[in-house]
């Protein structure tokens, strides 16, 4: 897998390095599963799953999907990433929660969630506002993030 990453990398063009990273990253996890990737591997499934469903619809897409289980990876995501402005907006989420502790399961997840939206709608979309608004180019981030961890893809 690390000569299939580093020729991804090769790419010139950024998006299609992206994507040939997570192809290969997405074709592990669906093979083994989530606990069978890398740390390195996880930030990178993490980032995108959150790309992916920021653009569908946001934190309340990303909270009801199954990436909303791996939201507290997707934090440690954006912290490995150095996503300092991404890291704020999904802590503030994250916080949200009693406890701060999000479920892995998906009804129980979607049940508490759809309470805390209830409540907090105004500060949910002003977050996806903030998404869009924080300038970082997570793509770029994870990117450098890849060629400085080569290693830790296998």
């Amino acid at each position: 897998m690390n000569m299939e990453i580093q020729a991804a990398l090769d790419v010139a063009d950024e998006t299609d390095s992206f994507l040939q990273i997570t192809d290969v990253i997405y074709d592990k996890e669906t093979e083994s599963g989530f606990e069978a990737l890398t740390d390195a591997e996880k930030a990178v499934f993490c980032i995108d799953n959150l790309l992916k469903e920021m653009e569908n619809g946001g934190f309340v897409q990303f909270i009801h999907h199954d990436v909303g289980a791996y939201a507290e990876e997707t934090l440690e995501a954006l912290e490995k990433i150095k996503a300092k402005g991404t890291h704020a907006l999904l802590a503030r989420l994250i916080d949200l929660f009693d406890g701060q502790k999000i479920p892995k399961d998906e009804d129980e997840r979607i049940e508490i969630f759809d309470h805390i939206e209830s409540e907090h709608a105004d500060e949910i979309a002003e977050l996806d506002d903030r998404f869009y608004d924080v300038g970082e180019n997570l793509v770029e981030l994870t990117l450098l993030f890849v060629s400085k961890n080569l290693k830790d893809f296998r």
